[in-house]
């Protein structure tokens, strides 16, 4: 029987097809466990248990906790309300009710420049202050939140969580009948959505800020979700190996603080950290959508979540609390990283050039060893290298404009804070299976040209050749790919040396890093918002894709292979649309949107202000795009301005209360033409912020400016060659107003000062002539009521 007789018969083509059985078999096999790993990887750091009202007393009870929540976050609270100040009372109440006694802080904050806030944010802050004495000191550790919310929703989870977990990790230390080594300092911010003020007050004047200390700052961008140790202060070794070592939950990845770097992200910690306060910054970001929502109030509040954030701080509080803090507050940086179960892998940053230098080498070697073998030839690899940069770009721009890509289908889809739709998942599938077609495209056109196993190695190399760019530009990021493509690399070593039957178990165990930490990372940084997906998650998603490819080998199809990745696309569609259907958007699923008003009292004139991209309701109030606003108290940044009618509005007031020429307030002789001014600047109809900013010629001639004994930069952050002025606004000033000096260079013209008032709250708008309340599906956030007026001050006498 001839050779092409035995392929053909029927003994020979039933050990074939029990051979593409197997094949197929071991393939499916293989990405079921890589696909179990993953999801295991997901739940490991996923909180799941509460503890009971009954707990024993020295342990953390989120219940306990929540019963917090529903008692004071209730209502918004912003700084300077009334209800703010019923908070405030029922904290320090409970404190005292176990024992100890709170301070009050009282001070001017001032919002950290680091934020190039203009005008300059400045306010009146209350902190809550509680020190559970140590047996004997090497500094302090801190237990920090914020309880002042957002004008438009109570709180409960921003920063409620923190607030509650503080209290109670307070009442489990005095259970526990054993005083910590250090001082134990409860501080309870205020003015922290203002601008960082409580924070920045206590850093830049009270007492207890000095000297060594670790603080543990718990904050809320969501309402529920593993709670990550998503940054720290620099050098962080001695800190992040504390927080591996003591917290029962130690979720943390140093990618994020690398990546937090490039973002806007300001928590109490911006304040901190300048003061020299060692801080580890802690925060949950699932359901994004309640995060500054009417919705954030303690019926969206999850107890796993909480319990995780206690669990963690109560057991941080007593490492640190009997540690020398003298050397836990230093040391040099980590690269750290979760793996299951629930462990925290750390090691020098330096050392992150090793993994990354091992895969790169490692890839080289198995490009290489299969050219050796005949496998692949090395033009055919460099192309394959070379064409991967598109699927990983298309990736990276599916990512990116994959958010506007739903509001453009259903603009009332924009209407969140975060990005974040209240029903996110099926998109985050979406995101996930695009991520996977857009390489099998790739494959599966490219595949007889240059041959599988040249386009996986292509795959490997750019994942290889970026861990090793992050391993130098950005350390603590660098393991999010070395691992993997040094994982790959391996298998695919080891797949060239073994047996045909262990192939596949050797490709398996290979991609288990890619399992472990490709496929969770991107999962895990989804609910930093679909608009950011083309940062952090696709290209995560598309590498992890590509380094499974040899595994897709075994599972390609002889024919129509180009349905593998139509289907993987039909997928994706079926699935953002299964999302968009399914999303609700009604009076239980409402958006947001913001709308401005300001009253010029010296002429008359009303104003509108809307976004550059107002949604239908807010498109009602007309307008043109405009870069600059006739208050920028009102709205900063570009919008759209349109006409309003003139509300009857008191206008703020202004009193001068001291006026000098050449001689300073002690009678000190200064330079000659040196004039200082002091005022008095008020709301008359009770708003919670007022705002002065100097007008004409006589910006240019103020050396300095005062607000409630606090100096206020001149131009902080401005462009070169521009002039912005010197302006601020106040946040929650005494009843009788704030006072503001003012030294002035001689100057020509008059002394201009423009005092405006400004009020917050959604319900202010309903008074206004003109108004039209959004439907019941929508909420006023951000809104603002501002009147302006120009006093001229006549010269010094």
């Amino acid at each position: 029987m001839t050779t092409s007789e035995n392929r053909t018969s029927p003994a020979h083509q039933d050990a074939s097809a029990a051979r593409t059985r197997r094949s197929l078999a071991s393939g499916f096999v293989a990405l079921g466990v890589l696909l179990l790993i993953a999801v295991g990887a997901v739940v490991d750091v996923t909180p799941f248990s509460v503890s009971p009202a009954d707990a024993p007393a020295r342990d953390f009870s989120a219940r306990r906790a929540f019963s917090h929540i529903e008692r004071f976050a209730t209502a918004p609270h912003p700084a300077g309300t009334a209800e703010h100040t019923r908070v405030r009372e029922y904290l320090v109440g409970e404190l005292r009710r176990m024992g100890l006694r709170p301070e009050v802080h009282e001070a001017t904050g001032l919002a950290p420049q680091s934020l190039e806030a203009w005008p300059v944010v400045a306010g009146r802050v209350l902190n809550i202050v509680a020190v559970i004495p140590g047996t004997a000191p090497t500094g302090r550790v801190f237990v920090t939140a914020h309880y002042d919310s957002v004008p438009e929703g109570p709180g409960a989870n921003d920063d409620g969580a923190g607030t509650a977990s503080a209290i109670e990790t307070a009442r489990a230390l005095l259970a526990d009948g054993r005083r910590p080594r250090n001082d134990v300092v409860l501080l309870v911010t205020d003015g922290e959505e203002v601008g960082l003020l409580g924070a920045e007050a206590f850093a830049a004047g009270h007492p207890l800020a000095g000297g060594k200390s670790v603080v543990l700052n718990n904050e809320a961008r969501g309402a529920k979700g593993p709670v990550l140790m998503f940054r720290s202060t620099r050098p962080n070794g001695g800190l992040v190996s504390v927080f591996g070592s003591a917290a029962p939950h130690p979720v943390a990845d140093s990618a994020f603080a690398d990546l937090l770097e490039l973002l806007p992200n300001d928590t109490d910690f911006t304040a901190f950290a300048p003061a020299g306060m060692s801080v580890l910054d802690s925060a949950f970001a699932n359901a994004g959508t309640y995060y500054h929502s009417v919705l954030d109030d303690p019926s969206h509040v999850d107890l796993p979540t909480l319990q995780q954030m206690g669990d963690n701080t109560l057991a941080l509080v007593r490492a640190f609390g009997d540690a020398d803090l003298a050397r836990t507050a230093g040391g040099q940086d980590l690269v750290y990283f979760n793996v299951p179960p629930g462990i925290l892998v750390r090691y020098p940053a330096w050392a992150a050039s090793v993994p990354a230098g091992l895969a790169f080498l490692a890839t080289v070697a198995l490009v290489l060893l299969a050219r050796r073998r005949g496998v692949v030839t090395l033009r055919r690899t460099l192309l394959a290298a070379v064409s991967a940069l598109v699927p990983i770009g298309l990736a990276v721009g599916a990512g990116i404009v994959f958010w506007d890509a739903l509001v453009a289908i259903r603009p009332e889809l924009g209407g969140t804070a975060t990005t974040t739709p209240y029903r996110p998942e099926p998109f985050w599938l979406a995101l996930l299976v695009l991520a996977a077609a857009i390489p099998l495209a790739w494959y599966a056109l490219l595949r007889r040209r240059l041959g599988a196993r040249a386009l996986a190695l292509g795959m490997l190399a750019w994942t290889a050749f970026l861990g090793l760019g992050l391993a130098v530009a950005s350390p603590g990021s660098s393991h999010s790919l070395a691992w993997p493509a040094l994982g790959a690399a391996l298998g695919g070593l080891a797949a060239l040396h073994v047996p045909a039957r262990w192939r596949v178990p050797a490709l398996t165990a290979g991609l288990v890093p890619a399992a472990l930490m490709l496929a969770p990372g991107a999962w895990v940084a989804l609910p930093m918002g679909l608009a950011y997906a083309g940062y952090a998650v696709m290209p995560q998603a598309v590498l992890a894709a590509g380094l499974a490819l040899p595994l897709v080998e075994v599972l390609w199809p002889r024919r129509r292979s180009l349905l593998v990745p139509s289907a993987a696309l039909a997928v994706a569609i079926i699935l953002a649309g299964a999302g968009l259907g399914l999303e609700r958007i009604d009076a239980d699923h409402p958006r947001r949107t913001s709308l401005g008003y300001g009253l010029d009292a010296d002429t008359g004139r009303a104003f509108w202000v809307t976004s550059t991209s107002p949604g239908a309701w807010a498109r009602r109030y007309g307008g043109v795009a405009s870069a600059a606003h006739p208050f920028p108290e009102v709205w900063t940044g570009p919008g759209r301005v349109g006409p309003a009618k003139a509300a009857t509005l008191a206008a703020p007031s202004l009193e001068v209360t001291g006026d000098t020429g050449d001689t300073g307030e002690t009678g000190d002789t200064v330079a000659r033409g040196v004039r200082t001014l002091r005022v008095r600047i008020r709301s008359e109809r009770g708003a919670t912020q007022v705002g002065l900013r100097v007008d004409g010629s006589a910006t240019a001639a103020v050396r300095s400016l005062t607000v409630a004994g606090r100096s206020v930069p001149k131009d902080p952050a401005g462009a070169p060659g521009e002039q912005r002025g010197v302006a601020f606004t106040f946040h929650a000033p005494e009843p009788e107003g704030v006072e503001v000096s003012l030294t002035l260079a001689a100057h020509d013209g008059p002394l201009r000062l423009r005092v405006t008032d400004v009020s917050t709250a959604p319900g202010d708008m309903s008074a206004l002539p003109g108004y039209v309340p959004p439907p019941e599906w929508m909420f006023l956030a951000g809104s603002r009521v501002a009147v302006a007026k120009t006093y001229t001050v006549p010269d010094a006498p």
